[in-house]
């Protein structure tokens, strides 16, 4: 089941008259060279035990389908051997009350320990690694490490015996180490860059209230004073952990400054005065209290004044109350992107990929995405028309049984509604984020520490007013599947039509239709960069043909494949091209429809559906609305249903926060 990757659960317990083990935090990057680790890489830890640190082989990096939890009998040079349970759980209480520990690629601990030595190398090396975190027990942050040219290129030459390499121009040189990736290369170099910043003598060590610390960047010594003017404090953080603090007299206010590297705590420097930071080798860390909350931002301004969308309650579950709570925001200005990917899977929308000139398709980032999630996963794609306007982004909500709490997104375009994830129906209840032009879109990102792998709350800005809607979407029959996406488009007036194919002549999994007055829609998947893409210009009829993979599966909800075939005004002959299986299905006929009605399209990560209705035939929802106004503190969405709908029963579940 794809829910148990992330459901939280305690470790095994060791049987009885066995000692416990000792436990070691598997973490999913290298604590020297920074870069993520790949399922099969040898791998090294070191953890804090006994008050020594204990050098552990921890062999392979496992892949994520793999056990979270694993085990190995290591001799670590003392009378017995010990046992350690290695564990991949980012929510996992026994991590987060044991010491910490840390994980490297086992060449990268072999480079840093050949040039460091044994003296004070393993101790620098566990504060640099576990300093990544920019206080004990936070969650992964995932940040990308920023490229240092000149000490990969020294690598680079040094590896490939090519000393002229070091007289290339500068651009090119930053060029050849944006498509080189995570190579040896540039392992090598980021471990080499990091044993130089911590080789240097830093003797400054100290723990000082944050809210005394006027400025201080890493490598250096904080400056302190004890009286601002009304100053906030910002902290900003990246790969390495803290990066700098200081004081800001004039906090910026644009949403769309974003980083892909970095991220930023801002506030009243009140806001923090129970604080600690700890400095050690240059490098700073937070010591906070047991409540203290974090919101997290990618960009400096972060949201001054909106409204949040929460789709149930707080994501962290009640056994990580020993963790400061903390919430990450990730922002993506809808000018700057000519549409959106969102990544969906059973619960939710699991990540969203802003397609833009540097970035145009989403390839990369569902690469990225599955080295650490391993589940079915369906593409959608949004296209943004450079004249096209966002008129309103929410969140749908309602409860799935009894433990799952499933928003899907709504966005509201001047060109058409979108409803983007798992297809829900009967009573659901719709809370939407009015806005105008091409907002800044707000979301909270997920991290390891959720119960469930989907995109939780979102808000945007400029926000222009909050509209909720409580609506029953009557059943689509015959129903195919549950948890698939389900999207329409109007066949009328169309100019052009992309069909998305999984290969020549194979299965269609996606459209994007262009109309006669420019507007755009999308059906189905479509995966740019993946699939293959055929254009045809003014179409004039769509031959289709749906075939189960078998009546078993077909009973078990499980979609089948679809073919189509596009007659047009040039090419009105077409040569359907039928299943291979065809002649062993002879019921698998193909049908025809001229270009009018709705084209409807449920797709799933392991297939697809597809009916053309007239408009006559299309289901009418019933929508009762209301406008809330000025939603005063933190309400649930329950309330708000009773309040504003007199009683009407719904099971929705949410609340919304003005901040």
């Amino acid at each position: 089941m794809v829910f148990e990757l992330f459901r939280p659960a305690l470790p095994p317990m060791p049987k009885s008259g066995e000692p416990s083990p000792i436990h070691v935090r598997l973490h999913p990057h290298c604590g020297a060279c920074g870069f993520l680790f790949e399922p099969g890489a040898n791998i090294t830890a070191l953890k804090h035990h006994e008050n020594a640190l204990i050098r552990i082989d921890a062999g392979t990096f496992p892949s994520p389908k793999d056990q979270r939890f694993h085990w190995a009998v290591v001799e670590d040079g003392s009378s017995a051997d010990k046992r350690y349970q290695f564990c991949r759980l980012g929510n996992c209480p026994i991590c987060g009350i044991n010491s910490e520990s840390i994980t490297c690629h086992s060449d990268c601990f072999n480079l840093w320990m050949k040039s460091m030595g044994d003296g004070d190398g393993p101790h620098k090396l566990w504060v640099a690694a576990t300093w990544r975190y920019p206080w004990a027990n936070c969650p992964e942050l995932r940040l990308p490490s920023e490229d240092n040219v000149m000490s990969y290129m020294d690598c680079a030459k040094e590896a490939l015996e090519w000393p002229d390499l070091a007289k290339l121009p500068a651009e090119l040189k930053t060029y050849i180490v944006d498509l080189s990736g995570p190579t040896e290369i540039g392992r090598c170099a980021s471990v080499l860059q990091l044993m130089s910043e911590m080789a240097s003598d830093r003797p400054f060590v100290a723990t000082l209230p944050l809210d005394n610390i006027m400025h201080w960047t890493r490598g250096g010594q904080p400056t302190v004073s004890h009286a601002s003017n009304g100053e906030e404090l910002q902290l900003i953080i990246d790969a390495r952990g803290l990066r700098e603090i200081r004081w800001v007299t004039e906090p910026k206010e644009d949403l769309a400054a974003r980083s892909d590297h970095m991220l930023y705590i801002s506030g009243p420097i009140e806001k923090f005065w129970k604080i600690q930071v700890a400095f050690q080798n240059g490098l700073a860390r937070l010591i906070p209290l047991f409540a203290q909350e974090f919101n997290l931002w990618d960009s400096p301004a972060g949201l001054r004044r909106g409204t949040i969308i929460s789709g149930d309650e707080p994501s962290r579950p009640p056994h990580l109350m020993y963790k400061p709570p903390i919430i990450r925001f990730t922002t993506l200005d809808l000018r700057r992107c000519d549409g959106l990917t969102f990544f969906i899977v059973p619960d939710g929308v699991h990540a969203i990929h802003a397609h833009t000139p540097e970035s145009p398709n989403a390839v990369e980032a569902f690469e990225r995405l599955k080295l650490y999630y391993d589940g079915p996963v369906t593409w959608f794609y949004l296209p943004l028309a450079a004249h096209d306007e966002v008129l309103s982004i929410g969140l749908r909500l309602r409860r799935l049984g009894r433990d799952g709490l499933t928003p899907t997104f709504l966005i509201h375009l001047r060109s058409g509604h979108y409803v983007i994830g798992p297809h829900r129906d009967r009573a659901v209840f719709d809370v939407l984020l009015q806005t105008h032009g091409r907002p800044v879109l707000i979301y909270e990102p997920w991290s390891d520490i959720q119960l469930a792998p989907h995109i939780n709350q979102i808000a945007v800005s400029p926000q222009t007013g909050v509209k909720a809607q409580y609506r029953f979407i009557p059943p689509r029959g015959p129903r195919p599947l549950d948890a698939s996406c389900l999207s329409s488009a109007p066949l009328d007036n169309v100019e052009s039509m992309d069909v998305f194919r999984t290969a020549v002549n194979g299965p269609c999994v996606g459209f994007i239709f262009t109309y006669r007055n420019g507007w755009q829609r999308s059906v189905g998947q479509c995966r740019l960069g993946l699939d293959i893409v055929t254009t045809y210009q003014k179409p004039v009829r769509l031959y289709y043909v749906f075939r189960p993979h078998n009546s078993i599966e077909w009973r078990r909800g499980i979609l089948g494949t679809v073919y189509v075939d596009i007659s047009t005004e040039e090419h009105p002959d077409v040569d359907r091209s039928y299943p291979l299986d065809a002649e062993s299905r002879p019921t698998h006929f193909w049908a025809h429809s001229e270009m009018q009605g709705v084209l409807t399209f449920w797709s799933k990560a392991d297939g697809s559906y597809l009916k053309i209705e007239t408009a006559e035939e299309a289901t009418h929802e019933q929508v009762l609305e209301f406008d809330p106004g000025f939603i005063d503190g933190k309400r649930e969405v329950r309330e708000l249903a009773a309040e504003y709908l007199g009683g009407l029963p719904s099971d929705a579940q949410g609340r919304v926060l003005n901040v």
